[in-house]
This record gives C-alpha cells, sequence and structure tokens, in this order.
C-alpha cells in the first residue's frame, strides 16, 4: 500500500514551480513518457494506492468478453502536463516547496487553472470519440455474429 505516489513534472512546470515531482491525484494531465503505451494521455481518472498503479482516461485494455477496462500505469512511467489546482492545499504544498529552495511563485486565480483544464478536456475529447467509435464497432461486429 502506497500512501502517496510521486510523479514526475514536465519540464515546463518544473521551471514554474521549481519542484521535480508531486503528489498525483485524480484530475492532474498526464503524459506517457516509456512502455508500450508511451506518447499516450490523458486526465487521471482514478489513483489506486493499495496497487501503486494510476488509471488514466482514455488509455484501456480490452478484456476477454470485449469490454473495455482502464489500463493501470506504473507512475514511473507518466509525467504530469497540467497540476489540477481546484484544492487550494495542494497549490499551498507548492508555495511551501518553493519556499524551501527560495522561489517566489506568482499566485494563479483557480478560475484559470479551472479554464485549462477545460481547455484539456476539450483536446482529450476527439481521442475519447475515436475511442467510442472503435468500441462501438467491434459492439456491432459481435452483435452480428
Amino acid at each position: 500500500m502506497y500512501d502517496k505516489l510521486n510523479v514526475a513534472l514536465s519540464k515546463d512546470l518544473r521551471k514554474k514551480y521549481g519542484i521535480r515531482s508531486f503528489p498525483i491525484v485524480k484530475g492532474d494531465v498526464v503524459k506517457v513518457v516509456s512502455g508500450a503505451r508511451k506518447g499516450e494521455g490523458g486526465k487521471v481518472a482514478e489513483v489506486d494506492h493499495h496497487s501503486g498503479l494510476v488509471i488514466v482516461e482514455g488509455i484501456t485494455i480490452a478484456k476477454i468478453d470485449g469490454k473495455q477496462k482502464g489500463f493501470g500505469i506504473s507512475p514511473e512511467k507518466l509525467q504530469i502536463t497540467h497540476l489540477d489546482l481546484s484544492r487550494s492545499e495542494r497549490f499551498q504544498k507548492i508555495k511551501e516547496l518553493a519556499n524551501i529552495k527560495h522561489i517566489t511563485i506568482q499566485e494563479e486565480p483557480i478560475q484559470e487553472e479551472q479554464q485549462k483544464t477545460e481547455e484539456t478536456k476539450q483536446e482529450i475529447a476527439p481521442e475519447e470519440v475515436e475511442a467510442k467509435e472503435a468500441q462501438d464497432k467491434q459492439e456491432v461486429k459481435e452483435n452480428d455474429q
């Protein structure tokens, strides 16, 4: 069982906040940087602290009965590209860590972060549409048989 799963930050976020890694939570946007799913990414759907895996929206695996299931990815293979700072305690933690390193962080309104999250959702939407279409085609084939 894992208390917190830390994930590396993207280069932009490292420069912005002055930290290399941060605990991942549901709502963060990540990118897979190694493994068979390299290059894929999306919004974190679930963080399983028991198994130490992260489930990302849009990254699924087909079960034997044809249904799609969330694919658990190890945090070492992920990189956070956008932090979900809708909870103030996360931003406070970043400020504390930056303060230790004597780095000044500008206050960002939470509304801007929420707008960025909504923009990211819109970017991810076409991928989800393609996945849904593929799943629908597969269901039609199964029904024909």
